[in-house]
C-alpha cells in the first residue's frame, strides 16, 4: 500500500547560504530522510552542488513572483469528469494514469478491489488496469497503469498543468458570471 508521506512547504530561504530566496530565483529543493519523518531544505542555483547525502528525492523550481496570476486547481467534479472522458483516448492513458494517481494523493478516489467477474476481464486484455473508487458518490472505473519514462515527464507534467489549472482571476470571473 502507498503511505502518506508530510513534506513541508518551501522555505523560501537558502539553507547553505542562510538567505532569503528572491523573487523569480531559480532553487533546488531536496527532501532527506529524518528519524522517522522528512525534511525539506531549499537551496539556491548559485549553491547548489548535488543533492546532499542521504537525500530521497530532489526537484528544481522557481520562487513565484508578486506579479505573476497565481494559478488554482480545477474543481473536484471537473477533475473526476476529466479522468472518466479521458478513457475514450487511448493515446493518453500515461496522462490519465498520472491524473487517477494524483486524484489518489488528494484523497478523492482510491484504489478498491476487483469482483471474480472483473479479474476474467483483465485476462482477456494483456494491459494492467487499476480500479479506482470516486469517493464523492462511490462509483468505480478501471485506469490502466502504464510504465512512464524519465524522457516522458517532462511533457506528461507540463500536458496535466495545462488540463488542470487556471488563473485565479480567470475563475473569479467565472464565478461572477454565474452569480449574474
Amino acid at each position: 500500500m502507498i503511505g502518506e508521506y508530510r513534506v513541508s512547504r518551501c522555505t523560501r530561504h537558502c539553507h547553505s547560504l542562510n538567505r532569503p530566496l528572491a523573487e523569480g530565483e531559480w532553487f533546488y529543493s531536496v527532501v532527506l530522510e529524518s528519524d522517522d519523518d522528512f525534511l525539506r531544505q531549499d537551496f539556491s542555483a548559485e549553491s547548489w552542488q548535488g543533492p546532499p547525502e542521504g537525500t530521497v528525492g530532489w526537484w528544481k523550481s522557481r520562487m513565484p513572483r508578486a506579479d505573476e496570476k497565481k494559478l488554482v486547481l480545477a474543481p473536484t467534479e471537473v477533475l473526476i469528469d476529466l479522468l472518466r472522458q479521458m478513457e475514450a483516448f487511448t493515446e493518453k492513458a500515461k496522462t490519465r494514469y498520472l491524473l487517477a494517481l494524483m486524484l489518489m494523493r488528494k484523497r478523492l478516489v482510491r484504489p478498491c478491489e476487483k469482483t471474480k467477474d472483473d479479474e476474467g476481464d483483465e485476462a482477456k486484455s494483456d494491459k494492467e488496469v487499476m480500479r479506482i473508487e470516486v469517493l464523492a458518490d462511490g462509483s468505480t472505473m478501471d485506469v490502466t497503469i502504464t510504465e512512464i519514462t524519465r524522457s516522458e515527464s517532462e511533457s506528461l507534467r507540463e500536458e496535466l498543468n495545462e488540463l488542470l489549472y487556471c488563473e485565479c482571476e480567470a475563475v473569479a470571473d467565472d464565478e461572477d458570471e454565474n452569480l449574474g
